[in-house]
Protein backbone atom coordinates (compact mmCIF):
# COMPACT_ATOMS: atom_id res chain seq x y z
CA UNK A 1 0.00 0.00 0.00
CA UNK A 2 1.25 3.46 -0.68
CA UNK A 3 2.24 6.08 1.97
CA UNK A 4 -0.58 8.34 1.34
CA UNK A 5 -2.93 5.29 1.96
CA UNK A 6 -1.34 3.72 4.72
CA UNK A 7 -1.65 7.37 6.11
CA UNK A 8 -5.89 7.86 5.53
CA UNK A 9 -6.34 4.24 7.08
CA UNK A 10 -4.78 5.72 10.33
CA UNK A 11 -7.16 8.88 10.54
CA UNK A 12 -9.74 6.64 9.77
CA UNK A 13 -9.01 4.61 12.31
CA UNK A 14 -8.83 7.28 14.56
CA UNK A 15 -11.95 9.06 13.31
CA UNK A 16 -13.59 5.19 13.84
CA UNK A 17 -12.82 5.87 17.74
CA UNK A 18 -12.75 9.39 18.81
CA UNK A 19 -15.91 8.06 21.35
CA UNK A 20 -13.58 5.69 22.49
CA UNK A 21 -9.97 4.65 23.84
CA UNK A 22 -7.67 5.98 20.62
CA UNK A 23 -4.43 4.19 20.75
CA UNK A 24 -1.70 5.86 19.01
CA UNK A 25 0.82 3.19 18.59
CA UNK A 26 -1.93 1.24 17.14
CA UNK A 27 -2.65 4.57 14.59
CA UNK A 28 1.19 4.52 14.06
CA UNK A 29 1.13 0.69 13.06
CA UNK A 30 -1.58 1.44 10.63
CA UNK A 31 0.60 4.04 8.77
CA UNK A 32 3.22 1.64 8.99
CA UNK A 33 5.62 4.40 11.02
CA UNK A 34 7.17 4.50 14.93
CA UNK A 35 4.82 6.24 17.09
CA UNK A 36 7.21 9.21 17.53
CA UNK A 37 7.41 9.74 13.51
CA UNK A 38 3.65 9.70 13.62
CA UNK A 39 3.37 12.31 16.14
CA UNK A 40 6.04 14.28 14.24
CA UNK A 41 4.80 13.77 10.62
CA UNK A 42 1.29 14.99 11.64
CA UNK A 43 2.19 17.97 13.77
CA UNK A 44 4.12 19.04 10.59
CA UNK A 45 1.64 18.49 8.03
CA UNK A 46 -1.40 19.84 10.37
CA UNK A 47 0.35 22.62 12.09
CA UNK A 48 -1.44 21.03 15.25
CA UNK A 49 -0.50 17.97 17.55
CA UNK A 50 -2.20 15.07 17.06
CA UNK A 51 -4.21 14.82 20.58
CA UNK A 52 -5.25 18.20 19.39
CA UNK A 53 -6.84 17.30 16.55
CA UNK A 54 -8.56 14.64 18.51
CA UNK A 55 -9.94 16.98 21.27
CA UNK A 56 -10.71 19.59 18.03
CA UNK A 57 -12.99 16.63 16.70
CA UNK A 58 -14.28 15.73 19.70
CA UNK A 59 -15.81 18.82 20.71
CA UNK A 60 -16.65 19.23 17.06
CA UNK A 61 -18.85 16.04 16.77
CA UNK A 62 -20.20 16.83 20.20
CA UNK A 63 -21.38 20.23 19.14
CA UNK A 64 -23.47 18.41 15.88
CA UNK A 65 -24.70 15.83 18.69
CA UNK A 66 -26.07 18.33 20.99
CA UNK A 67 -27.42 20.39 18.56
CA UNK A 68 -29.33 17.77 16.54
CA UNK A 69 -29.66 14.85 18.33
CA UNK A 70 -30.79 16.75 21.92
CA UNK A 71 -27.69 14.84 24.15
CA UNK A 72 -27.44 15.76 27.73
CA UNK A 73 -23.79 17.82 28.52
CA UNK A 74 -23.09 14.85 31.03
CA UNK A 75 -23.18 12.41 28.10
CA UNK A 76 -21.45 14.31 25.68
CA UNK A 77 -18.55 14.78 28.36
CA UNK A 78 -18.59 10.95 29.16
CA UNK A 79 -18.56 9.64 25.67
CA UNK A 80 -16.17 12.15 24.22
CA UNK A 81 -13.62 11.32 26.94
CA UNK A 82 -14.09 14.46 29.94
CA UNK A 83 -14.49 13.14 33.15
CA UNK A 84 -17.00 15.90 34.32
CA UNK A 85 -19.05 18.36 33.00
CA UNK A 86 -17.61 21.11 33.83
CA UNK A 87 -14.46 20.32 32.13
CA UNK A 88 -15.82 19.53 29.48
CA UNK A 89 -17.93 22.71 29.12
CA UNK A 90 -14.60 24.69 29.57
CA UNK A 91 -12.88 23.00 26.68
CA UNK A 92 -16.38 23.55 24.73
CA UNK A 93 -16.44 27.24 25.23
CA UNK A 94 -12.94 27.69 24.21
CA UNK A 95 -13.01 26.29 21.13
CA UNK A 96 -16.66 27.19 20.04
CA UNK A 97 -17.13 30.72 22.24
CA UNK A 98 -20.62 29.40 23.46
CA UNK A 99 -21.17 26.91 26.25
CA UNK A 100 -22.93 23.51 25.28
CA UNK A 101 -26.29 24.63 26.43
CA UNK A 102 -25.62 27.80 23.77
CA UNK A 103 -24.83 25.49 21.17
CA UNK A 104 -28.74 24.03 21.27
CA UNK A 105 -29.56 27.19 19.42
CA UNK A 106 -29.57 26.74 15.57
CA UNK A 107 -28.28 29.91 14.80
CA UNK A 108 -25.12 29.56 17.52
CA UNK A 109 -21.78 30.09 15.63
CA UNK A 110 -19.68 27.19 16.23
CA UNK A 111 -16.08 26.87 15.46
CA UNK A 112 -15.45 23.00 13.57
CA UNK A 113 -12.72 21.14 12.43
CA UNK A 114 -13.45 18.52 9.08
CA UNK A 115 -11.58 15.20 9.35
CA UNK A 116 -8.01 15.79 8.02
CA UNK A 117 -6.84 14.35 4.56
CA UNK A 118 -3.36 13.78 3.49
CA UNK A 119 -2.43 15.02 -0.11
CA UNK A 120 0.75 15.52 -1.68
CA UNK A 121 1.51 17.73 -4.75
CA UNK A 122 4.93 17.63 -6.62
CA UNK A 123 5.67 20.04 -8.91
CA UNK A 124 8.92 18.62 -11.15
CA UNK A 125 10.80 15.70 -8.74
CA UNK A 126 11.86 16.31 -5.16
CA UNK A 127 15.21 15.80 -4.93
CA UNK A 128 16.09 14.41 -1.35
CA UNK A 129 20.35 14.32 -1.51
CA UNK A 130 21.76 12.02 1.43
CA UNK A 131 25.18 11.24 2.14
CA UNK A 132 26.92 8.22 4.54
CA UNK A 133 29.06 9.71 7.59
CA UNK A 134 30.87 7.27 9.47
CA UNK A 135 30.40 8.96 12.26
CA UNK A 136 33.56 8.20 15.47
CA UNK A 137 32.30 8.28 18.83
CA UNK A 138 32.35 11.72 20.39
CA UNK A 139 32.60 13.43 23.67
CA UNK A 140 30.48 16.52 23.99
CA UNK A 141 29.23 18.26 27.00
CA UNK A 142 26.02 20.18 27.30
CA UNK A 143 22.65 20.83 28.62
CA UNK A 144 19.92 18.09 28.47
CA UNK A 145 16.29 17.95 28.96
CA UNK A 146 13.44 15.05 29.24
CA UNK A 147 11.05 14.37 26.40
CA UNK A 148 8.36 12.50 27.14
CA UNK A 149 6.07 12.61 23.99
CA UNK A 150 3.47 14.60 26.10
CA UNK A 151 5.11 17.06 28.17
CA UNK A 152 6.20 18.70 25.95
CA UNK A 153 3.56 17.85 23.08
CA UNK A 154 5.88 17.53 20.47
CA UNK A 155 10.07 17.50 19.68
CA UNK A 156 9.83 21.19 18.12
CA UNK A 157 8.15 22.28 21.26
CA UNK A 158 11.29 20.88 23.51
CA UNK A 159 13.52 22.39 20.99
CA UNK A 160 12.13 25.64 21.12
CA UNK A 161 12.26 25.67 24.77
CA UNK A 162 16.28 24.72 25.36
CA UNK A 163 17.17 26.88 22.44
CA UNK A 164 15.37 30.07 24.16
CA UNK A 165 16.61 32.63 26.09
CA UNK A 166 13.97 31.46 28.44
CA UNK A 167 15.77 28.17 29.70
CA UNK A 168 18.63 29.85 31.16
CA UNK A 169 20.55 30.54 27.77
CA UNK A 170 21.79 27.42 27.06
CA UNK A 171 23.66 27.84 23.85
CA UNK A 172 25.32 30.69 25.88
CA UNK A 173 26.30 28.54 29.00
CA UNK A 174 27.58 26.00 26.74
CA UNK A 175 29.65 28.56 24.56
CA UNK A 176 30.74 30.76 27.75
CA UNK A 177 29.57 34.38 26.01
CA UNK A 178 26.63 35.81 24.71
CA UNK A 179 25.42 35.88 20.80
CA UNK A 180 26.28 39.12 18.58
CA UNK A 181 29.34 40.20 21.23
CA UNK A 182 31.56 42.31 19.06
CA UNK A 183 34.70 40.36 18.04
CA UNK A 184 33.53 37.22 19.79
CA UNK A 185 33.65 33.97 17.51
CA UNK A 186 32.54 31.80 20.69
CA UNK A 187 29.70 30.56 18.74
CA UNK A 188 30.65 29.82 15.83
CA UNK A 189 31.26 26.25 14.01
CA UNK A 190 29.09 22.71 14.80
CA UNK A 191 26.53 22.02 17.45
CA UNK A 192 24.78 19.42 18.09
CA UNK A 193 20.93 18.36 19.25
CA UNK A 194 21.17 15.02 20.28
CA UNK A 195 17.70 12.73 20.78
CA UNK A 196 18.83 9.99 22.48
CA UNK A 197 17.66 7.55 25.59
CA UNK A 198 14.27 9.70 26.01
CA UNK A 199 16.34 13.68 26.09
CA UNK A 200 17.13 15.84 23.53
CA UNK A 201 20.39 17.61 24.14
CA UNK A 202 22.17 20.82 23.29
CA UNK A 203 26.02 20.10 23.11
CA UNK A 204 29.33 20.40 20.96
CA UNK A 205 32.45 18.45 20.92
CA UNK A 206 34.83 18.91 24.27
CA UNK A 207 37.02 21.16 22.45
CA UNK A 208 34.69 23.77 21.10
CA UNK A 209 33.18 24.28 24.69
CA UNK A 210 34.28 27.18 26.72
CA UNK A 211 31.37 26.76 29.85
CA UNK A 212 31.88 24.50 33.14
CA UNK A 213 29.21 22.90 34.68
CA UNK A 214 27.85 21.04 32.07
CA UNK A 215 26.50 17.05 31.20
CA UNK A 216 28.87 14.74 29.55
CA UNK A 217 27.99 11.99 27.34
CA UNK A 218 30.12 9.83 24.90
CA UNK A 219 28.04 9.58 21.68
CA UNK A 220 28.54 6.23 20.42
CA UNK A 221 30.22 5.15 17.02
CA UNK A 222 27.48 4.44 14.14
CA UNK A 223 27.36 4.58 10.27
CA UNK A 224 24.52 7.37 9.39
CA UNK A 225 22.21 8.86 6.67
CA UNK A 226 22.96 12.67 6.38
CA UNK A 227 20.58 15.25 5.16
CA UNK A 228 20.91 19.04 5.06
CA UNK A 229 19.08 21.89 4.10
CA UNK A 230 19.92 25.01 2.51
CA UNK A 231 21.23 27.92 3.53
CA UNK A 232 19.93 30.37 5.55
CA UNK A 233 16.90 29.29 7.13
CA UNK A 234 14.97 28.89 10.64
CA UNK A 235 16.35 25.90 12.63
CA UNK A 236 12.52 26.00 14.10
CA UNK A 237 11.24 25.77 10.67
CA UNK A 238 13.73 23.81 8.52
CA UNK A 239 14.09 20.56 10.78
CA UNK A 240 10.64 19.78 11.20
CA UNK A 241 9.94 20.09 7.46
CA UNK A 242 13.61 17.94 7.11
CA UNK A 243 12.34 15.27 10.03
CA UNK A 244 9.02 14.89 7.82
CA UNK A 245 11.03 14.41 4.60
CA UNK A 246 12.74 11.93 6.42
CA UNK A 247 10.35 9.57 7.45
CA UNK A 248 9.01 9.92 4.26
CA UNK A 249 11.84 8.69 2.53
CA UNK A 250 13.19 6.10 4.83
CA UNK A 251 10.54 3.17 4.13
CA UNK A 252 11.23 3.01 0.63
CA UNK A 253 15.47 3.63 0.47
CA UNK A 254 16.58 0.02 1.35
CA UNK A 255 18.10 0.96 4.68
CA UNK A 256 16.43 1.03 8.33
CA UNK A 257 17.02 2.75 11.70
CA UNK A 258 19.97 1.20 13.79
CA UNK A 259 20.57 2.14 17.06
CA UNK A 260 22.36 5.18 17.86
CA UNK A 261 21.42 8.90 18.59
CA UNK A 262 19.19 11.33 16.15
CA UNK A 263 21.77 14.13 16.02
CA UNK A 264 20.40 17.04 14.60
CA UNK A 265 23.95 19.22 13.30
CA UNK A 266 23.65 22.98 13.27
CA UNK A 267 26.52 25.14 11.21
CA UNK A 268 26.11 28.58 13.61
CA UNK A 269 27.86 31.87 13.38
CA UNK A 270 28.42 34.42 15.80
CA UNK A 271 28.26 36.95 13.64
CA UNK A 272 24.23 38.55 12.79
CA UNK A 273 24.94 38.58 9.33
CA UNK A 274 26.80 35.40 9.00
CA UNK A 275 24.45 33.56 10.69
CA UNK A 276 21.23 34.40 8.74
CA UNK A 277 23.14 33.83 4.82
CA UNK A 278 25.14 30.93 6.03
CA UNK A 279 23.58 29.20 8.57
CA UNK A 280 22.56 25.53 7.76
CA UNK A 281 21.32 22.39 9.69
CA UNK A 282 21.37 18.70 8.98
CA UNK A 283 20.01 15.77 10.74
CA UNK A 284 22.04 12.54 10.71
CA UNK A 285 19.95 9.39 10.87
CA UNK A 286 22.10 5.46 12.37
CA UNK A 287 21.30 3.25 9.67
CA UNK A 288 22.09 -0.13 8.61
CA UNK A 289 21.23 -1.68 5.01
CA UNK A 290 17.57 -3.66 5.42
CA UNK A 291 18.07 -7.40 5.30
CA UNK A 292 16.74 -9.41 2.07
CA UNK A 293 13.12 -11.02 2.50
Amino acid sequence: MDMLGQLRDAIAYIEDNLGAEIDFEKAAGIACVSKDAFLRFFSYMTGMTLPEYIRRRRLTLAADELREGGLRVIDAAVKYGWNSADAFSKAFFRQHGVTPSQARDRSARLRVYPPVSFHIAVKGAKEMDFRLVDFPETRVLGVSAPFDGEGYGSREALRHLLWSEDCGNVPERIAGARWNTAGCHAHDGVWYGVWQDGRYMIAREAGDVRGTGLEERILPACTCAAFATEKGGRAWEELPRLFALIEAWLPSSGYEKAPGPVLEVLHLWTDGEERRKNRYYEVWIPVKRKSAG
